[in-house]
């Protein structure tokens, strides 16, 4: 007797469902997409004991006849393709014909439906996989599915099922996630007959991702598109383009639940877009805080392969590379000008004739301060002993250059508006202060407000931290070590992509140990390390030297960065020189180099570095993405206060 035999059609149906049909959710997923394959513009689900008990959904799509109807419950029966090359550019959601008799094999079972064409409607029920009747009845033009009993006949499936509360939330989230993608069509979800939520047709995806979204949300949210430019499509894929909207980065999650990613209108989950949106988000969000969004990628069928995963819920691409890169660009851009309007704001506080952001380096290149400002300290990349200018802030660590002016400007900020405030010697005059006497008179001492150049005023200093600042109706709190590293940071970045960093020999070499793989990774990168001003030679097997580091940074800081960039780069499978990590270096060598929490300042030093960050192409955020400032107007004062309601 042979062992090996063909499984009955029940069987074979019921362990397919084990892949399609994994909980109520994924029973609601595949005939809502069935629903939009059919031209559906009004979709209504309606569920009862989180979909334990029962799942309907009913559309107004085209309906099926009496012989389609009986035929779409045999296993392979679809009406998306027809041919091996059909795969290969799939257009609709649904594909394999195997969605509708896995649920079947699993439920009592009925479908009901109807085309324009037939005065009635074809009624057709199931039971445990087993045909148990076909009707006809009146119904209007679409179809209606219902599920009942889900897993009745596979009590072992059904155990595993969470609380209808669980079962319910997964439903909504992904009902949620499935109107996103396709705001000109409507969704009802009904819960235990009572209707929950509702998204009506024809909606643009900025009105469909404020209602998902959320009214906290709502009013945070920019809109995104890609290209913008003949020449973004001229050097991007042929034929993509990108649509979504990106949150502020004040808004973050702690998962990437509200990162919803569709590429053809299908929902999908794909670690290359996810890391492609983080890199738009550079430095404008904390590390382990994920950004809130939807993007929508429209591509070529046939660039993209959707036949990958069982519940179609991953995808490949053909050509991955410009699809990330032209993601990153259009949610950088779009940051930058939702940007430029936090910027208006906070530079019409500070009185700021700026213009919009541009760029980082056209930004930092035409960049000036007054000539009063300039002469403050040394360039910031300027070794010691070309430096002609005394030390001004002796009481931080050396170099001196850390309160450096910007880059020349061709234009001066304007005259400062006339005030009241007591005169105040130039910033140039300011004498060094010793370490003794510490870097600024306390808060206490009858010292006059600093006035600014821009109009503010600098108030003090609180917990040697924050600095306060007053500028009519309006209290600003800026955090002293947020803002130096910001500042420094563009320099530094700007100095890098110039080739322009300086860096200082070392007396004593370092010498670096590291595994095979790790040396191999170091070879590789010898050169971008070298525009960083960190020089490394190969000293034998898998041994290195550190034989010269930027002036900004100490050497008993560039052994564990130069290893940590090797063991980044190591991890993400040597696959060459990334942004991220070079920015990472930037920022760990900026915040070496930057003021402190907890280190005081006289009200000089605190104006200068205000003025400064107000040329900063990003001054709302430090590298690290955390806010550099924050500012209350006189009305939330008076909130807080109670003073108004």
């Amino acid at each position: 007797m042979s062992r090996i035999r063909i499984l009955p059609d029940i069987l074979s149906n019921q362990i397919a469902a084990g892949e399609v049909v994994q909980r109520p959710v994924s029973v609601v997923k595949e005939l809502v997409e069935n629903a939009m394959d059919a031209g559906a513009d009004r979709i209504i689900v309606e569920i009862e004991n989180g979909g334990k008990t029962l799942i309907r959904v009913s559309d107004n799509g085209c309906g099926l006849s009496r012989d389609e109807a009986v035929l779409a419950l045999e296993r392979y029966a679809t009406s998306k393709i027809y041919t091996k090359e059909d795969l290969f550019s799939i257009s609709t959601f649904g594909f394999r014909g195997e969605a509708l008799p896995s649920m079947a094999s699993v439920s009592k079972f009925s479908f009901v439906s109807r085309t324009a064409d037939n005065v009635t409607g074809t009624r057709v029920d199931m039971n445990g996989g087993k045909l148990s009747g076909v009707t006809d009845t009146g119904a209007p033009v679409g179809t209606m599915v219902e599920v009942r009993q889900l897993f009745f006949n596979t009590p072992a499936r059904r155990k595993f099922l969470k609380s209808e509360n669980t079962e319910s939330g997964h439903i909504a989230d992904a009902l949620a996630g499935l109107a996103m993608g396709n705001p000109g069509v409507g969704f009802r979800l009904v819960v235990n007959r009572r209707s929950v939520k509702s998204y009506p047709p024809g909606q643009s995806l900025f009105q469909r991702a404020q209602m998902v979204m959320g009214k906290a949300v709502a009013d945070q949210l920019y809109e995104m598109h890609w290209p913008e430019t003949d020449e973004d499509a001229a050097g991007g894929l042929p034929g993509l383009s990108i649509r979504g909207v990106c949150a502020n980065p004040g808004v973050t999650r702690s998962t990437a639940n509200r990162i919803f990613l569709f590429v053809n209108r299908r929902l999908v989950y794909d670690r290359g877009l996810i890391s492609a949106m983080f890199q738009g988000y550079r430095g404008r969000i904390m590390k382990g805080r994920y950004p809130v969004g939807a993007v929508c990628v429209d591509l070529p069928c046939d660039q993209v392969d959707v036949n990958v995963h069982p519940a179609k819920r991953e995808i490949k691409f053909i050509t991955p590379g410009p699809v990330y890169k032209a993601l990153s660009l259009a949610v950088a851009n779009t940051l930058f000008r939702g940007q430029d309007d936090e910027l208006s704001y906070a530079r019409a506080v500070m009185n700021e004739k700026k213009a919009s952001p541009t760029p980082l380096q056209a930004a930092l290149t035409s960049a000036s301060l007054p000539e009063t400002e300039k002469k403050m300290a040394p360039d910031l990349f300027e070794s010691a002993s070309t430096s002609q200018s005394p030390p001004v802030y002796d009481a931080f660590d050396s170099p001196p250059e850390s309160f450096q002016a910007a880059e020349p400007r061709e234009k001066s900020w304007p005259p400062a508006p006339d005030t009241k405030l007591p005169a105040q010697a130039p910033l140039a005059d300011h004498e060094p202060e010793t370490p003794e006497s510490g870097m600024t008179t306390p808060l206490s001492a009858p010292e006059p407000f600093q006035s600014t150049q821009s109009g503010f005023r600098v108030v003090g200093q609180v917990l040697n931290i924050y600095i306060v600042l007053e500028k009519e109706n309006h209290l600003v709190l800026v955090d002293q070590h947020a803002a130096h590293e910001r500042i420094v940071f563009e320099q530094l970045l700007n100095r890098y992509k110039r080739m322009d960093v300086q860096s200082q020999s070392l007396a004593v070499p370092e010498v670096l140990e590291l595994s095979h793989k790790e040396a191999l990774v170091l070879e590789s990168i010898m050169a971008d390390l070298a525009g960083l001003g960190i020089r490394v030679e190969a000293f034998g097997g898998t041994s290195f030297v550190i034989k010269a580091v930027p002036v900004l940074v100490e050497q008993k800081q560039l052994g564990p960065l130069v290893v940590e960039m090797v063991e980044k780069i190591s991890r993400a499978n040597g696959t060459g020189i990334k942004d991220d990590w070079l920015e990472d270096a930037l920022a760990t060598m900026a915040c070496h180099r930057s003021v402190r929490g907890g280190q005081s300042m006289s009200l000089k030093e605190m104006t200068a570095l205000v003025a400064q960050l107000f040329t900063c192409d990003n001054p709302m955020h430090c590298p690290h993405g955390r806010p550099v400032f924050i500012s209350f107007d006189a009305r939330s004062l008076e909130k807080l206060f109670k003073r108004v309601v």
